[in-house]
């Protein structure tokens, strides 16, 4: 753009050339249009510049100094065509210029055209002696220039109008076969004073291509009140209004109205009473720049509230659907900011989601594009912005839960997970929401906090009070090398199983306070890579709960007094309700690339002791798991009796196979302790048989046989006794 200033000043200053030079022959009595090859010598000589002027020139000298030319053409030597103009009419009254004042009738430019190419050398429109011979300037430069700028300074300026008409810019650059025209160049004004406001428009259209395909297409409309003082070097833009049109394949329109301040000696610009607007959006506010360039700023902007879908159908762009058509309906916000060269500041941050009020602050660093964030919701119901459930989808769902087989086919390897997303991801901020809902979930308490630099995205919190409990995480997504690692500390406190399970699985199968600590890891980013890579250490405790449904002490009762009454054991089963009330439920599990292992899994239930140990395969999808029932005397809550001969006998049940296998033959009761069961059961009963004919029991009649026994014992060995003593009576 700077570049395009000077060949639209070398363009003017060729006019001053020939109003100098006109004025020269003027003052000789000599028609200029019989030195236009002397005035063409001249401008290659003085400025390297080849012209070819076609049309007439006239001038005049007192009291002005005037010129007026058609049809000229400059160019560089050997180059096509730089500039053309049409008709260009100036006139400088020649008195007050003397004075320093700058008094002149209407500027008239038409027809005016720029051809600035830069070939595919990165050599541009320039002449090449210019590009060849420009250096920097010296240290001395800037004190000469204002040396030279003191002795000419103007201190008045008046100019009837200014009017520049059909001009047209094109920038060519063949190094990226890029085209850039401006066209329908514009510009009109009233009466140009110093220290007096006066009207200008200002109109054109913008095209870009980029090897022959539309890039952009605009228009341009500007105008407002001006005020310049050359003096304090203010300047000001009262009730600017103007018009941005975009065309593609519809127009959009960008509307801009401010009053804009700017003193060049306090370097400060002000915009005040700012309104940016297009279609259903709508911006408001005031900015400050101060500093070097106008480096430092500061302000306030409000964006008013819209109706985002209205919007997105205005635009033409893919639908928002949501389960309540009331959902982003009404979105606005509001900020000050503040900033430098380096990072911009939003503080007193406000957003509002249709009833949601989200307030804050948040940065942005420039050069490292990291985003930062201190934001603190209210209430937000999340259910109103998912998007609508259908039969299909129900149906759908419905349909896998009735075939489990298909996902034998394993798990998605599709990658869910973009790890140049998370490589460009530059975060650094905290989310909290006093509530949320999510479906029939009542969450309080929600805090996000995270950081995300280079790859390294760690969420040191993402913690929630649910379900009379709390949730805390610590999760963290390492995507600095080829796989992504995902590790993940979860802690679960005082949580009511029961109302998440209604909830989620729309079942109120248990209850129980959960209590749980997880340290997992997994590589990947699909589903199939997290399940076979998934390790770690995870135990839970369920205390003071009951699982509905079953009865595990009513089922179990009847098992063994079915094979208690084999062997004439009485039984005192009872009808009891269809539930299972347990003390507690915990065990320590290990996972090792998707196996999960167990070995002192323990559930005290009601008049039931179980234990277990074994191995889940995620991978796999199968399952090598035994589990040890025995009844034992009630623990709180008594719901199923039976003999005390029955008591502390363990009951193997074995659970062995793949998921997709019916779950009523996934497990199976260990037979050879039934049958051990069985055997002393057939033994007791075979035991009373015979007692009953000998009329009472065997070890009685043992103890009564064995009594007799030494009963005869004891009389054999008296009367063996007397015999001996008689006998020797006769021999003595």
């Amino acid at each position: 753009m700077k570049k395009l200033f000077k060949i639209f000043a070398a363009t003017i200053a060729i006019i001053v050339l020939l109003a100098v030079t006109g004025t020269t022959l003027l003052g000789l009595f000599i028609d200029p249009n019989d030195y236009k090859q002397e005035i063409q010598q001249a401008a290659l000589d003085n400025a390297d510049i080849e012209l070819q002027i076609a049309g007439d020139i006239s001038w005049s000298i007192y009291p002005s100094i005037g010129l007026e030319i058609q049809s000229i053409t400059a160019s560089y030597p050997h180059q096509e065509p730089l500039a053309s103009l049409e008709s260009a009419q100036i006139s400088v009254m020649l008195m007050p210029l003397l004075s320093g004042d700058v008094e002149m009738k209407a500027i008239n430019i038409h027809g005016l055209t720029l051809n600035l190419v830069k070939e595919a050398d990165s050599s541009n429109w320039q002449a090449a002696s210019q590009s060849g011979t420009e250096t920097e300037p010296t240290a001395t430069a800037p004190e000469t220039e204002t040396e030279t700028e003191s002795e000419v300074s103007i201190k008045k300026i008046d100019i009837e109008s200014i009017n520049i008409t059909d001009a047209t810019i094109t920038y060519t650059d063949k190094t990226t076969n890029q085209v850039s025209r401006l066209t329908d160049f514009n510009l009109t004004t009233e009466r140009v004073t110093t220290n007096h406001p006066f009207k200008a428009a200002l109109a054109f259209k913008l095209a870009q291509q980029q090897n022959g395909k539309q890039l952009l297409s605009a228009a341009v409309k500007l105008e407002g009140n001006f005020n310049i003082d050359l003096k304090s070097q203010q300047y000001a833009i009262k009730q600017l209004v103007s018009q941005l049109s975009i065309v593609t394949d519809q127009t959009r329109t960008l509307n801009l109205a401010a009053d804009i301040n700017a003193d060049l000696t306090a370097n400060t610009l002000s915009i005040n009473n700012l309104v940016i607007g297009s279609d259903q959006l709508e911006i408001l506010g005031k900015i400050q720049a101060s500093g070097e360039q106008f480096s430092q700023l500061s302000g306030e902007l409000s964006l008013k509230a819209f109706d985002l879908k209205a919007l997105m159908q205005e635009l033409k762009l893919p639908a928002i659907t949501t389960s309540n058509d009331a959902s982003l309906r009404s979105i606005a916000l509001s900020t000050t900011i503040q900033g430098d060269a380096t990072a911009i500041n939003f503080s007193q941050l406000k957003i509002t989601l249709d009833k949601t009020l989200i307030s804050g602050q948040a940065s942005y660093q420039i050069n490292s594009g990291l985003i930062g964030f201190n934001l603190n919701g209210d209430s937000i119901d999340v259910n109103g912005y998912l998007p609508p459930s259908t039969s299909t989808t129900a149906s759908t769902s419905a349909n896998e839960e009735k075939t489990p087989a298909k996902q034998s086919s394993g798990y998605s390897k599709e990658e869910i997970i973009p790890m140049q997303l998370l490589r460009d991801l530059q975060l650094n901020g905290q989310l909290t929401f006093k509530q949320l809902q999510y479906q029939q979930t009542q969450v309080s308490n929600l805090v996000l906090d995270i950081n995300a630099n280079k790859g390294l995205v760690k969420i040191a919190k993402l913690n929630m009070n649910v379900y009379q409990g709390s949730i805390t995480n610590n999760i963290t997504l390492d995507a600095r090398k080829k796989q992504l690692r995902i590790n993940i500390k979860n802690s679960i406190n005082q949580l009511q199983l029961g109302p998440l399970l209604k909830d989620f699985a729309q079942t109120d199968i248990m209850t129980g306070t959960l209590k749980s600590n997880s340290q997992l890891s997994m590589t990947g980013q699909s589903v199939h890579s997290f399940v076979n890579s998934l390790s770690g250490k995870t135990n839970l405790i369920l205390t003071k709960g009951v699982i509905n449904g079953i009865n595990a002490a009513q089922e179990m009762c009847e098992t063994v007094n079915k094979i208690a009454s084999f062997g004439g054991i009485a039984s005192t089963t009872q009808a009891v309700d269809k539930s299972t009330p347990f003390a507690s439920i915990k065990g320590n599990f290990t996972l090792k690339n998707g196996v999960v292992s167990n070995k002192d899994f323990n559930a005290d239930l009601d008049a039931i002791n179980a234990r277990g140990k074994g191995s889940v395969n995620l991978a796999k999808q199968s399952l090598d798991y035994r589990l040890t029932l025995k009844i034992q005397d009630n623990l709180f809550n008594k719901s199923c009796s039976v003999n005390d001969k029955i008591e502390g006998i363990d009951w193997p049940i074995d659970c062995k196979g793949n998921f997709a296998d019916d779950p009523l033959k996934l497990c199976k009761p260990d037979l050879s302790i039934i049958k051990d069961i069985a055997k002393k059961a057939l033994k007791d009963k075979l035991t009373k048989q015979v007692e009953k004919k000998l009329g009472g029991t065997i070890k009685a009649k043992k103890q009564e046989f064995k009594e007799k026994k030494k009963e005869i014992k004891q009389k054999v060995e008296e009367k063996v006794k007397d015999e001996l003593k008689g006998l020797l009576k006769g021999l003595f």
